[in-house]
């Protein structure tokens, strides 16, 4: 039994729709080009959520619990960890003061992934 091109398409955007990445009824008829473009958006997609799930788990790993977090650094600490969360999803950045945030800079940069995650935080010189 042989696998075609139009089997694996099948296979693979039934999974993407199964999956909840994309709506089956998104999927274009007789218009490959636009359903890669989809199944590619998609998978993108996955993968930021896949990295911000992990922020979150390195942080959590790191500090036991957001009670934790906002004990040393404050309520306001948590906010802008969310954010951070967001950015890292969106494939954005948050901005932080360099002097104001440097205990919840420094915080980011143990995680494991800490290089990845400051890619996320723009750091603004204070005056």
């Amino acid at each position: 039994m042989t696998y075609s091109c139009s089997d694996f398409f099948d296979d693979a955007m039934r999974c993407l729709a199964d999956s909840g990445a994309i709506a089956a009824s998104e999927i274009p008829e007789n218009n490959l080009g636009a359903a890669a473009d989809l199944a590619m958006a998609a998978i993108v997609t996955m993968h930021r959520a896949s990295l911000s799930a992990n922020f979150v788990r390195e942080l959590l790993g790191e500090v036991g619990t957001l009670g934790t977090v906002a004990e040393e650094h404050g309520t306001e600490a948590l906010a802008f960890l969310f954010y951070l969360q967001a950015a890292i999803f969106n494939d954005t950045f948050v901005e932080a003061r360099s002097h104001d945030d440097s205990g919840l800079l420094e915080l980011v940069r143990r995680l494991p992934s800490g290089a990845t995650w400051m890619k996320h935080i723009q750091v603004a010189q204070s005056t």
